[in-house]
């Protein structure tokens, strides 16, 4: 680095550390105080916009009023020179341990390490919560075991900073974080509230506990469908020695619904420090097998498996009835093709005007579905598919009804414009849920558009070289007086 060495005239960096998505981690001087501190030198990404370089000062000075045991303490932030504009720079309390990320690389945590662990994460938690401010970001990586029962919550407040940069930048409120412990509102791009953390925090206690994440897949797109739409697996079915009283508080905190998880961190504390304590209570259930019909801590069985696969949805449905048409239409004996064009064009347009509602590819906002797709169907083929999920099959049978729909147009050309517009809605329906979810609805709006002129000037000028011959042909056959 040269020059860059000291910061701020300052803050001498001594060693990397690491490397994230946000920046670099160096062990560093404070020449001043004489004190060894950590400072983490931010991504050019925000060196381009003076907005979103105050906006990281305002939350680093939030992050920087917080006073707690497990909070990791925020002493400076500045901006240093760069080729590219300034880059950011954030100077926090130098904490000497192992991150949990590394603790895991050993295995899972013994049940009350891993309890008690969490109950300190929720304790800092709740702290920053009450100011208003929650982290966005809680992983592994980001804590730091620096005793038996203590730790230090890393980067509050960063998170925030790079979702709202990157939604000025992109303007598609990119999913900023890691897809592992990524709640369903922050990939869905809707309100987050500390709900978000709490989410998260069940993630990293399912990891704590079993050695990974609730979701795992090829990709980040996979996972972050997952997040969106499967229940995640109990985690006694992974450590049997797990109590019911411990999954339960799991289970809840992985809800989809932000109000079906708890309140705060303080009851999902207490919920933690209770059911820790029934774990190690003998009781005849602990000594027994649990009868397979019964569902503690919200288990999920077959049957209820078997009853969410028979449960369509309704964009589902629509797109199965324009497959269904589409077919009828290129088998042109069983309906009347003088009218089949513009029933199809009419149930085009309902599953059109559905298509806004859905969420079946929310999470494509921060993560391009097109170059995931083939992985998200590998990852679909292992899953518990139903009707609502299985959007890779139904684009499949959209694009066979089209090729249908095409060799029947090209073979009988009496069909008329109705036919054309209805092969051209089935041919592009399954660009819809793409196009929809990247918020980039209007261009299929345009599209039809300039079919629907061309088409119009079509037949506009069929009709009038038809009546035009018409007039010619009428002088000929009139009878002589």
């Amino acid at each position: 680095m040269g020059r860059d060495m000291i910061l701020g005239g300052r803050y001498e960096l001594v060693e990397k550390l690491g490397q994230g998505g946000m920046g670099t981690v160096h062990r560093g001087v404070d020449r001043q105080l004489r004190r060894t501190v950590a400072v983490k030198l931010l991504t050019s990404a925000l060196a381009h916009d003076p907005q979103s370089r105050a906006r990281f000062r305002r939350e680093a000075h939030a992050a920087a009023a917080l006073n707690h045991p497990a909070v990791a303490t925020i002493h400076d932030v500045g901006e240093e020179p760069d080729p590219d504009g300034p880059r950011p720079y954030l100077v926090m309390e130098y904490v000497q341990g192992a991150t949990l990320a590394e603790v895991l690389r050993d295995g899972p945590l013994p049940v009350a390490d891993a309890v008690n662990a969490a109950c300190a994460v929720l304790d800092a938690l709740r702290h920053s919560h009450e100011r208003g401010i929650v982290h966005r970001d809680i992983k592994p990586s980001n804590i730091m075991l620096t005793g038996p029962d203590t730790v230090k919550v890393l980067d509050f407040g960063i998170a925030k900073a790079f979702t709202e940069t990157a939604t000025r930048i992109t303007g598609s409120g990119a999913a900023i974080g890691t897809p592992a412990y990524l709640s369903p509102e922050q990939i869905s791009g809707a309100e987050i509230d500390h709900r978000a953390d709490l989410y998260a925090m069940g993630c990293l206690l399912h990891e704590l506990l079993t050695g990974q994440p609730p979701f795992r897949g090829e990709s980040p797109f996979a996972v972050m469908h997952q997040h969106l739409f499967t229940a995640p697996e109990p985690v006694s079915r992974l450590r049997p020695q797990i109590s019911p009283a411990v999954e339960a508080v799991i289970q809840r905190a992985l809800s989809k619904d932000p109000k079906e998880r708890f309140a705060d961190a303080g009851e999902m504390r207490a919920a933690l420090a209770d059911a820790l304590t029934q774990s190690f209570m003998p009781t005849v259930e602990a000594t027994t097998p649990r009868p397979p019909a019964t569902r503690p801590g919200g288990r999920t069985t077959l049957r209820d498996k078997f009853r969410s696969s028979l449960r369509p949805s309704t964009d589902s449905a629509l797109a199965l009835l324009g497959c269904l048409l589409s077919l009828l239409s290129a088998h042109g004996q069983l309906v009347d093709t003088a009218h089949f064009g513009w029933v199809a064009i009419a149930a085009g347009a309902l599953g059109m005007v559905a298509l806004p509602w859905s969420t079946r590819l929310s999470c494509a906002v921060g993560w391009g579905p097109v170059a995931e797709a083939v992985a998200v169907n590998s990852e679909l083929r292992r899953a518990d598919i139903g009707w609502e999920n299985s959007y890779v099959a139904i684009a499949a049978l959209l694009a066979l009804a089209a090729a249908c729909c095409l060799i029947s147009v090209v073979r009988s050309k009496d069909r008329g414009i109705g036919s054309l517009v209805a092969f051209w809605f089935t041919a592009t329906a399954s660009i819809w849920y793409f196009l929809d979810d990247l918020h980039k609805l209007f261009v299929f709006y345009l599209l039809l558009s300039v079919v629907a002129i061309a088409a119009a000037s079509w037949e506009t000028v069929e009709l009038v070289r038809r009546r035009a011959g018409e007039r010619r042909a009428a002088p000929e056959g009139r009878p002589s007086m």
